[in-house]
């Protein structure tokens, strides 16, 4: 596995602010003088890239004033910028020596620490840095880095969550570097699952939005009641029961089959998404694809112990795709990708450590296969209702059933849209002539919704 380059941070001194000189001989000031030069056109060619000839004018100053603590310090940035990594710490050491010691020092010298292979040795020297200066999240991801290195992956684990908050993209870039928990392996006699998930009780009833609240109100009426409603069905249960969309997943599996190698997809269409739930590993990409001539302005949503999380906020243009990652905190249960425009068009997904799981259709059926035989916990989840827990054994070669059977009595929801009396269109809806003049013209209905409720 290749770990991603270590950053470094150049040019020291451009954060240091000077002091005016104390009075001091004509001859002490002209030495000064030409030493300060030396160094500014160091700093000069340091910024323009120019490491070698930067270092040449670090050493000239030096030369005129040994006592430059300053130009020891940028000349030992120039000489790691160079690969000179046992130089540069002696020069780093020279500007500490001459009482010079600063967080960005200390975060360049761990880096030539690094460089070296002397990684215990570096990981102190970036602590000390973050200890000087906490606001430095390159150091503490270059300290996950070396933490890999070292193979403490739940070290290096640690760092991703430090990170997470205070700067995603690098928390991300870290957790691509980690070994994955889950090992793949060939799976020549596996077993299988297959089964059911029910419903009892009284099946909840489904969200109704009035289409009036949100935008494109012509064009998201292709799906409605035809009564100015969109109707969202979180518990969509057959006449025989089955209860659709629900996760099944098998748990504290540790190695076995390899995930599916094609990203997963949410189409979004007239202003609907068919997947209201999916599974998906963490750190996983996910392809939004809008086919609508509208924009969707599309959210992410973690649920974790502490609550709701809002980690990403994209506009998706009309007719564009866009890849999506789901990087959510390591405790994290489940999440919901949705559009701030268009409420009812949203897919709620569940974490998943490996594949063995899938979605139960229309009738509530679900089958999981290429199982390493052994006993495992297996989880039904869905979004609004307590987990459902049961245990199986997988025998090589052999199908296992498993049924799950969820009450309606424990739907655990928050207040939602349930208004779904009347029609609910405004009046200025309801005219036959545009607001600007002339007839209006909508989008016609392609899929009329209709909703019945099912008898205990």
């Amino acid at each position: 596995m290749r770990i991603p380059n270590l950053f470094i941070i150049t040019n020291l001194a451009w954060f240091i602010i000077f002091s005016a000189l104390p009075f001091e001989t004509q001859a002490k000031q002209e030495v000064n003088l030409k030493s300060q030069r030396y160094y500014s056109d160091g700093i000069q060619l340091s910024r323009a890239k120019y490491w070698k000839e930067a270092a040449d004018e670090f050493r000239k100053a030096i030369q005129v004033d040994p006592e430059y603590k300053l130009a020891y310090a940028n000349l030992g940035v120039t000489l790691s910028q160079l690969g000179d990594h046992k130089e540069a710490l002696f020069a780093f050491d020279q500007a500490i020596t001459l009482g010079y010691d600063h967080a960005l020092l200390r975060y360049n010298r761990g880096l030539s620490f690094a460089r070296l292979n002397l990684t215990e040795e570096a990981i102190q020297e970036l602590k000390l840095s973050l200890k000087m200066d906490p606001r430095n999240v390159k150091a503490d991801y270059n300290i996950g880095l070396l933490y890999i290195k070292q193979n403490k992956q739940d070290e290096a684990r640690k760092q991703v969550n430090k990170l997470y908050k205070r700067n995603n993209d690098l928390a991300k870039k870290l957790f691509d570097s980690l070994l994955p928990k889950y090992k793949v392996m060939s799976v020549d006699n596996g077993g299988s699952i297959k089964g059911r998930v029910s419903m009892i009780g009284k099946i909840p009833r489904p969200r109704f939005f009035p289409l009036i609240a949100s935008p494109n109100l012509e064009y998201c009426n292709r799906i409605s009641d035809g009564k100015g409603h969109r109707i969202l069905f979180d518990f969509t249960v057959s006449e025989s029961r089955g209860l659709k969309d629900t996760v099944v997943k098998l748990i504290s599996i540790e190695k076995g089959k390899p995930f599916p190698n094609k990203i997963q997809k949410m189409v979004m269409k007239r202003c609907h998404t068919p997947k209201y739930v999916i599974g998906a590993r963490n750190g996983e990409s996910l392809l939004l694809e809008n086919t609508d001539p509208v924009r969707h302005e599309v959210v992410e949503y973690e649920f974790t112990t502490r609550g709701v999380n809002q980690r990403s906020h994209r506009p998706v243009d009309a007719n564009t795709s866009q890849v999506r990652d789901i990087f959510v905190k390591d405790d994290t249960v489940n999440f919901l990708i949705k559009c701030n425009l268009h409420p009812f068009l949203q897919s709620r997904g569940v974490i998943v450590d490996n594949p063995y799981y899938a979605i139960t259709d229309e009738e509530g059926n679900f089958s999981i296969k290429d199982i390493p035989p052994g006993t495992y916990k297996v989880i039904a989840w869905h979004p609004f209702i307590p987990n459902q827990i049961g245990t199986i054994t997988i025998e090589a070669g052999n199908q296992s059933s498993l049924g799950f059977e969820f009450d309606g009595v424990n739907v655990q929801r928050k207040i939602y849209n349930d208004n779904w009396q009347g029609y609910r269109f405004a009046p200025v809806y309801d005219s036959n002539e545009n607001f600007y003049g002339g007839p209006r013209i909508d989008d016609p209905i392609e899929i009329l919704q209709v909703y019945k409720e099912l008898k205990k």
